[in-house]
């Protein structure tokens, strides 16, 4: 079955009559082992730039873009999981934290449910470890009230991130780049990382003061330096490759 929205395999609605005994014990991030990218709220921007290359991606059917923090330059192979299977870096992103959670619904948004992957390693039946969904009388746990509490921020975030992605597109600041990486072991490689956007510094420079200051009153300014300046870190990603070919 192919995954949805990525990581998941069987979104399904969380409801007490079903759940009640459920828990959660998240040890690991091998449901990211086949990401490349993961998608970044606008907001994380600055926290991810410290450890990722970020990067926006492709436009979709509706022409929007979303931020990404890059984890690998190979298809289906994230080069940040270590040998526990854990996400080598200070800063998780958003998505990777919600889940086995998520919301579904309507596209507006004004009717969504409170749904996980039912497939997923993370979900103990017995309740045996991890934290309760609900308590003995199907009441939601304090820990669920949690998981609410940060999907709802990040459905608002992510409106949020929407509006900054339009607002880069409007001022026409994005635009494709193809990153060619050369990797020089017993067998030298060559590799190309395509399909994505960055923003051209000489478009910047070319706003009018109108509009740099309206970035500015919005702190776009400082999410689109954090994003430029993130750039390098694609040198640490391509060293993890460089390392993981010469072992091979």
């Amino acid at each position: 079955m192919a995954k949805q929205l990525m990581i998941y395999d069987d979104i399904q609605p969380v409801t007490s009559d079903k759940h009640r005994n459920y828990s959660v014990n998240l040890t690991d991030h091998s449901f990211t082992s086949e990401l490349t990218s993961i998608p970044l709220l606008a907001t994380e921007i600055p926290l991810a730039a410290a450890e990722y290359p970020v990067i926006f991606s492709s436009p979709n059917e509706q022409g929007e873009h979303t931020p990404l923090a890059v984890v690998g330059v190979e298809r289906g192979e994230n080069l940040m999981l270590n040998a526990n299977n854990a996400l080598e870096a200070r800063y998780i992103p958003a998505f990777i934290r919600r889940y086995p959670f998520v919301f579904a619904g309507v596209e507006n948004g004004e009717k969504l449910t409170l749904c996980l992957d039912a497939k997923s390693k993370a979900l103990v039946a017995d309740g045996s470890k991890g934290n309760r969904l609900f308590d003995d009388k199907g009441e939601q746990t304090e820990f669920l009230q949690n998981i609410l509490k940060f999907l709802q921020d990040y459905q608002y975030r992510a409106e949020m991130t929407k509006v900054f992605c339009k607002q880069l597109k409007e001022l026409d600041l994005l635009e494709p780049m193809q990153a060619n990486i050369e990797f020089r072991t017993n067998e030298d490689q060559n590799m190309s990382i395509k399909g994505f956007y960055t923003i051209k510094r000489e478009k910047l420079k070319e706003l009018t003061d109108e509009q740099a200051l309206d970035l500015f009153k919005r702190d776009g300014l400082e999410l689109i330096y954090a994003h430029l300046q993130s750039l390098d870190n694609l040198n640490h990603l391509v060293e993890r490759k460089r390392n993981k070919l010469s072992a091979a």
